[in-house]
């Protein structure tokens, strides 16, 4: 019998009527699925992974939980699907889903189910997440614990706008430069910004070409490896106003426009909003950052509150 594998680019499948059998995997020691249906829709369950559906009486969504927690821990990645389930039967219909990061997340719908006639239409809800580096991955998950998976898509692009005065030096050498472009990659992935660019505010204001392709891809690397034409300032009024921007400056009141999100980079602890303090002598900045979640948190949320 056929195997229907469900995606992004392919979100829906019908397949014959017939008693299903629903199950997660992967890391599923805190999930359990969560089936909303009409009442009196049977469903029985097995496990808090495993449920079959004897027969749809109407609409129906599959849905995952945390069991024991309110929000999924770092690193859940949960794997659905569905197939006839039929004892006897070798080689049942089966629907694969692909695998769902749901780490911040409270509850995530991955699917819904409809009977239509002889068939079954299944849908997907919940795609996979766009691949990020494991920094902006972080912050993907830390803005989702404030807004959530479904958020609606403010702005269609962002930059972020990196100072290239000369008193920036330290802050590219050290990859801060990099690891707050990295951040606001990650943030914008939650607010569904998937057109996110990064230029050089000096006396000019410059692209930072970028050889990967896809939402965010190699943006973070490609500020790492820059070499700036350092200036004596930055020329703020020189960015478009009407573009969702992520302005990182060792000069928080610098002339950074006041509409702007703002990461200021300084071991300054008296500087208010998000600020990303220098790593350690010899570290890494992203490294330092996945180490110190908390500091990670106050970065995003403070991103979070500027950009929506």
């Amino acid at each position: 019998m056929p195997i229907y594998a469900l995606t992004a680019r392919n979100q829906r499948a019908h397949i014959p009527v017939g008693p299903l059998s629903i199950s997660i995997s992967g890391a599923v020691q805190d999930a359990a699925l969560d089936i909303q249906g009409a009442p009196g829709q049977p469903v029985v369950r097995s496990s808090p992974q495993h449920v079959v559906v004897p027969s749809l009486t109407g609409p129906i969504t599959i849905a995952v939980r945390p069991a024991f927690t309110t929000q999924f821990g770092a690193g859940t990645v949960v794997h659905l699907a569905i197939a006839h389930d039929v004892p006897d039967e070798a080689d049942p219909v089966q629907v694969l889903f692909d695998p769902v990061d749901v780490s911040g997340d409270t509850a995530v719908v991955f699917a819904e189910l409809r009977p239509s006639g002889h068939h079954i239409e299944v849908a997907v809800t919940a795609a996979a997440d766009t691949a990020l580096s494991p920094l902006a991955a972080a912050a993907r998950t830390s803005a989702r614990r404030l807004i959530g998976r479904d958020r609606k898509v403010a702005h269609a692009e962002l930059v972020v706008a990196l100072n290239s005065s000369a008193s920036m030096r330290p802050w590219f050498a050290d990859g801060s430069a990099a690891a707050a472009t990295d951040v606001a990659v990650g943030v914008a992935d939650a607010l569904g910004i998937h057109d996110v660019a990064a230029v050089l505010v000096g006396a000019d204001v410059t692209k930072v070409p970028v050889d990967g392709h896809g939402p965010g891809a190699g943006l973070a690397d490609a500020v790492r490896k820059v070499q700036p034409r350092w200036s004596a300032g930055a020329r703020w009024s020189r960015l478009r106003t009407d573009i969702a921007t992520v302005a990182c400056s060792d000069f928080p009141a610098s002339g950074v426009h006041r509409g702007f999100a703002l990461i200021t980079l300084s071991d300054d602890r008296r500087v208010a909003g998000p600020r990303l303090p220098a790593p350690r002598s010899g570290q890494d900045a992203s490294a330092e950052l996945l180490a110190h979640p908390q500091v990670l948190d106050e970065i995003t949320a403070g991103l979070v509150r500027a950009l929506t």
